[in-house]
């Protein structure tokens, strides 16, 4: 099996403004307030991109929902009362501390890195050594320590899935 060709960064860059070019001049998407210097990499939904997204969209909803006989779909609302945030603890303090791999260009949850690592040693028979990392990853997410966090993940030796 052959391994595929690698595109360099500016033959990817180079084919990114071809589909961009080929989309605004297709009526697929325009730059979000174009005649007065519009933001770059905003863009709005032409006649064309309307279309496609509305037909995608669609056909996600019938694979997601009417294809099974278990799934039901929902239209939640998207605002609501700030009771509602207060009680889920989003506004108290909601934090995802993510950690971004270069090489491999994901993105990670650092407590979800951690807790995989601790049920590591709790399967190899070391569940003593996993409550304490999940007890010191609590300890450094409770004080807002991501720099503590980092270190954690260093110190505990956790490579990317993907790249290693």
């Amino acid at each position: 099996m052959s391994k595929p060709a690698s595109t360099s960064p500016s033959a990817e860059n180079t084919q990114l403004k071809d589909i961009v070019a080929h989309a605004k001049e297709y009526g697929f998407v325009f730059q979000s307030s174009e005649i007065y210097d519009g933001l770059a990499a905003v863009y709005d939904y032409g006649p064309n991109g309307v279309e496609l997204k509305n037909n995608l969209k669609r056909l996600w909803w019938e694979a997601m929902t009417q294809l099974h006989g278990n799934v039901v779909g929902i239209d939640a609302a998207i605002f609501m009362a700030p009771q509602t945030w207060e009680a889920s603890g989003h506004v108290a303090g909601f934090n995802d501390p993510l950690i971004d791999n270069l090489d491999s260009k994901k993105r990670y949850r650092a407590d979800v890195l951690l807790e995989e690592k601790a049920a590591e040693y709790e399967n190899a028979g070391d569940p003593a050594r996993g409550a304490a990392l999940t007890a010191e990853m609590g300890r450094l997410l409770t004080a807002n320590d991501l720099a503590g966090v980092r270190q954690l993940i260093i110190d505990e030796k956790i490579k990317c899935p993907v790249s290693g």
